[in-house]
């Protein structure tokens, strides 16, 4: 009750065009209302043009991306680096949005695939199944037991937030299958292994950190993939139940819970959801998962961009969107600015325990050890692996000469 009290009265209007003080809030407690307004109004300069986040009537964003692709500059020019308070006082009206972003229709395949047909008990037996297996047979549950035994100071992590973890399940937009020789029909619907893998994973550490702290660790997700079945699945989930997160503009919950006592579990994708860029600018947690963050890369921190429309107006857009990479920047974790490169390197480790995934588990169909094939195939099944094959487990670095901001909280 205290969660959806906090949800109701943190949301704020308008943007933030400025970095954060990062001194300051990492000593703010999180329910801290200054706190939540600057992180606020920050996400919604960095996911200004986020079509899951802004919600259904911007679900569509093709025409937003063309117009991107073909009249933004790869290379970004040096000003659009630098803070830019005055865009973030006068943003582009929803009415520019409105020309480029629009509900998917009605009969289209996104708009099946996104409907709330899959009951949540089928959502929670295909976690509950591969729970079991996770725990008997699994051999990256072991590994990945190992690495986070690795962490020091463990009772440092009072939570465990996880960003786009993925939907369980999803509905079979054609004809379920019919065994030839049984006649017996098939799953009507379409089962993501990784993404199971990756919420067995974060039940798991959670386990792990309760047993070996003694504390109550509370399990937090957000995802514009979860339906309401899906919410209400992972909500009274047996085997570990997930707070859900309200990560809808204007409200950002999946960033205002981040502090430094969070284990951040990250799977979402920049661009239009820069994780690591935002909680650069206001937390350190005491670990993250997260695709690799190289130590070199060419991608620079542009932080706005600038469109030109069909009638030749020039249009300055705050925060990410898909735009033309730079040249050089190839690699996904080459989205990651200079200034994320840097937090990693002065004051995280990796730790070299975690568990990576092969590359053709990604790439290509192969089972997953956690998922039961009877009666599906490729047509009702995604890729198997555990994670991105460059998936990595940072652990920060607490120096004697660096005091902690956590332990000397300002009310």
């Amino acid at each position: 009750m205290a969660h959806a009290q906090q949800q109701a009265k943190f949301e704020f209007h308008g943007l933030e065009g400025n970095f954060l003080d990062l001194e300051r809030l990492r000593k703010l407690p999180v329910d801290n209302e200054e706190r939540q307004f600057r992180i606020i109004r920050r996400c919604n300069w960095y996911m200004f043009c986020a079509p899951h986040i802004r919600g259904k009537a911007f679900e569509d964003s093709s025409r937003f991306v063309q117009l991107c692709n073909k009249t933004t500059k790869a290379n970004c020019p040096p000003e659009q680096e630098e803070p830019n308070q005055r865009l973030a006082d006068e943003p582009p009206p929803e009415s520019f949005l409105a020309r480029y972003y629009s509900e998917y229709p009605e009969n289209s395949i996104r708009r099946r695939l996104d409907s709330d047909t899959v009951s949540h008990g089928d959502i929670q037996h295909a976690l509950v199944q591969s729970w079991d297996k996770w725990r008997n047979i699994s051999t990256r549950a072991k590994r990945l037991e190992a690495a986070i035994d690795s962490i020091p100071n463990p009772e440092r992590i009072k939570k465990v937030v996880c960003i786009g973890l993925g939907r369980i399940l999803e509905p079979l937009i054609s004809e379920p299958l019919v065994d030839s020789e049984s006649g017996q029909i098939g799953p009507d619907n379409i089962i993501a292994p990784r993404n199971i893998a990756q919420h067995l994973a974060a039940i798991a550490i959670v386990k792990q950190l309760q047993t070996k702290t003694g504390q109550l660790i509370p399990l937090y997700a957000a995802d514009p993939e979860y339906t309401p079945r899906h919410k209400r699945a992972l909500e009274t989930l047996i085997i570990g139940k997930f707070i859900i997160l309200d990560i809808s503009y204007r409200r950002h919950e999946q960033f205002t819970i981040i502090d430094d006592s969070t284990l951040l579990f990250d799977m979402a994708g920049p661009p239009q959801c820069p994780t690591m860029r935002i909680v650069q600018e206001y937390a350190r947690p005491v670990a993250i998962i997260t695709r690799e963050v190289p130590l070199v890369a060419k991608f620079q921190d542009r932080l706005w961009f600038e469109v030109t429309e069909e009638d030749g107006t020039k249009v300055q857009v705050p925060g990410c969107a898909d735009l033309p990479r730079p040249d050089g920047c190839f690699k996904f974790g080459g989205l990651c600015p200079k200034r994320v490169r840097d937090m990693i390197a002065d004051e995280y480790e990796l730790e070299a325990k975690f568990p990576s995934e092969e590359r053709s588990a990604i790439l290509e169909w192969s089972e997953s050890d956690l998922i039961d094939y009877e009666g599906r195939n490729k047509s009702n099944t995604r890729a198997g692996g555990y994670w991105f094959a460059n998936t990595r487990l940072y652990v920060r670095q607490d120096r004697p000469d660096i005091p902690d901001p956590a332990a000397n909280i300002l009310g």
